[in-house]
């Protein structure tokens, strides 16, 4: 097994750990951030894929989102851009941009299904790590 598949699968289950403390708490602690952060990066330079221009494009959908929490007052949580950016470097852009558009899909699903359910009104709030975890299952492994 190489190192970037090691690493792929620290930084799998280290997204998992962040699910679950998302679902749990709604935050993700700045300490998993931190440690998330080094894995990803410590994984962008062994992508056999492409290189490290596409590993920093990566960064492209998590700042995005970072910005979008700025702009909504944290309607969208920063951790979450924070775990995206860093999993934009270790994936690259294209496989990046896949994973949260899968995510996003599961989220919009899991959302029809609170409001038909009647689990929750438009103003519930999701945690989105879990769906990012589904769509780092899908797209980067």
């Amino acid at each position: 097994m190489n190192i970037y598949k090691m690493l792929m699968a620290v930084i799998g289950m280290l997204l998992f750990w962040a699910a679950v403390v998302d679902l749990r708490k709604k935050q993700v602690g700045g300490g998993m951030l931190l440690v998330m952060l080094a894995v990803c990066c410590a994984a962008a330079p062994f992508r056999a894929d492409s290189g490290m221009v596409s590993a920093a494009a990566g960064l492209a959908p998590g700042l995005c989102a970072i910005g979008l929490s700025v702009a909504t007052r944290e309607q969208i949580g920063m951790g979450d851009g924070i775990v995206i950016a860093a999993l934009g470097l270790a994936l690259g852009v294209r496989r990046c941009l896949l994973m949260v558009c899968a995510g996003a899909f599961v989220m919009g699903v899991a959302a029809i299904l609170v409001l038909l359910f009647h689990k929750g009104g438009r103003q519930t709030r999701l945690p989105f790590l879990p769906a990012v975890f589904v769509g780092y299952l899908l797209c980067a492994l």
